[in-house]
């Protein structure tokens, strides 16, 4: 079989292995694009994609007389139900292994035709740094399906290792994953890397949610992507703290319609920054781990370099039945993990802390307190407390400062830094020498 005919296998057993076995889609990390432009599999995947994606909770999401049902004609520029018929019955049963190894031969063929096309516009294209973000996709493409070699030899990951590094010592200052917003814990541990689970938790009103804001302006001012789903709050508040953090106008401002022209100002500016941005919200009111999958899995085709957020852990659901909810939370902490592995990105999540930090004299969290929250101790990577004294003492001389306990750090250790928090504007601002010594007039330690 010559290499054409045996593309076209691949890519048909991979889409009869989805139709065969509904959960190989959870498994599918190629898009539209990643098939030949010489067939219709690629519009058969979108078809197949979006049939999951609204019949899920059948038995068989890709029945074929409800898709001729559901779609009629539109069918037609797949080559109808019989095309799809007879995909389905093409193809045997197939293993998890195998259809990694299916999409392994997609991707390739995809990679080899993206590089032959940056080959061919290399002299036409306008800077380097075109370039560089081509060659950047190129890679991102390269990765989706690398994950799936079940077995790896030392001696072919030293190359991998090499370029690794080469990388790593091209960034500056250091970070090699995406910003935090503060300075200091990004020197401690250089940034929010690829696949690691960061849990930040914390007790009601300390600044979570305006935690996880600052955040996401951080990590996508170089170009990366965002998606917050925010089971606590509504699209619309979250844009308001956004807003007023990038630009310092008091959330109470905006809240009222009170604004001054200088708010409106600065309105401006925080506005233009984020619409720049590709940050995506999905408010829905009690989100499931296994939506939040399948969402992961489309914007990260479009989006490689993409950090999830997730607010908070305690709002979300599956759509499995568990007899418990430390059973079901205790799932979605291990979902939350392998999301962040299989599609190579950095996953976010806030957790509310149990009762028992106000019980204690010392209110600092501990990692017992997050006990309650599945198995959040052994699957996080980094855990991450927020901490503020003004918060239980009014006279605190800490007045204003926000603590980021790292209790625990996976690859980079513990230890503590802190933030000043301008609650008005939810605003979190790294410590400069010029803070510390107007603390200092002010009798503030820092």
């Amino acid at each position: 079989m010559n290499d054409y005919n045996y593309l076209y296998e691949a890519e048909i057993n991979v889409l009869g292995a989805i139709m065969k076995k509904k959960v190989l889609m959870e498994e599918c990390v190629l898009s539209e694009e990643s098939f030949s432009p010489e067939w219709n599999n690629g519009l058969i995947l979108q078809v197949l994609q979006y049939a999951y994606d609204q019949f899920s909770d059948r038995e068989d999401p890709f029945y074929i007389p409800d898709l001729i049902n559901h779609w009629g004609d539109k069918l037609s520029k797949v080559g109808g139900g019989v095309a799809l018929m007879d995909i389905s019955k093409s193809v045997p049963e197939t293993s998890a292994a195998m259809f990694r190894h299916y999409m392994g031969i997609v991707n390739e063929a995809h990679v080899q035709r993206e590089i032959e096309q940056v080959a061919r516009e290399q002299y036409s294209r306008g800077s380097l740094e075109d370039m560089k973000n081509e060659v950047a996709r190129i890679e991102a493409i390269q990765e989706k399906t690398s994950s799936g070699s079940e077995v790896v030899r030392v001696s072919d990951l030293i190359k991998s290792h090499t370029s690794l590094l080469i990388k790593r010592s091209q960034n500056p200052g250091g970070i090699t994953g995406r910003k935090s917003c503060s300075d200091d814990l990004n020197n401690l541990t250089k940034g929010h890397q690829e696949e690691d689970f960061i849990v930040v938790g914390a007790r009601p009103s300390v600044g979570k949610t305006a935690y996880i804001c600052n955040d996401i302006l951080a990590s996508t001012a170089d170009g990366s992507a965002a998606l917050l789903i925010s089971g606590e709050d509504g699209k619309m508040n979250i844009l308001e703290r956004t807003i007023a953090a990038s630009s310092r106008v008091e959330l109470a401002h905006m809240k009222s319609g009170r604004m001054t022209e200088r708010d409106w100002e600065r309105y401006g500016f925080g506005a233009e920054l984020i619409e720049g941005r590709d940050i995506f919200i999905d408010d829905t009111p009690a989100p499931t781990i296994e939506s939040i999958r399948r969402k992961v899995s489309k914007l990260v085709q479009k989006f490689p370099k993409l950090t999830l957020y997730v607010d908070y852990l305690q709002h979300l659901r599956s759509e499995k039945p568990f007899a418990s909810d430390r059973e079901m939370y205790k799932y979605i902490s291990y979902e939350l993990k392998q999301i962040g592995r299989k599609y190579h990105v950095p996953v976010v999540c806030l957790a509310a802390l149990s009762r028992k930090v106000d019980e204690r004299n010392d209110k600092r969290p501990l990692m017992s307190d997050i006990r309650d929250c599945g198995n959040i101790e052994s699957d996080a990577d980094v855990v991450i407390f927020l901490y503020r004294d003004d918060y239980y003492n009014a006279d605190s001389n800490r007045k204003g400062l926000i603590d980021l306990i790292v209790a625990k750090g996976r690859n980079v250790g513990t230890g503590t830094v802190s933030m000043v928090f301008d609650k008005a504007c939810q605003q979190l601002i790294n410590i400069t020498e010029k803070i510390k010594e107007e603390r200092k007039e002010k009798g503030l330690t820092s």
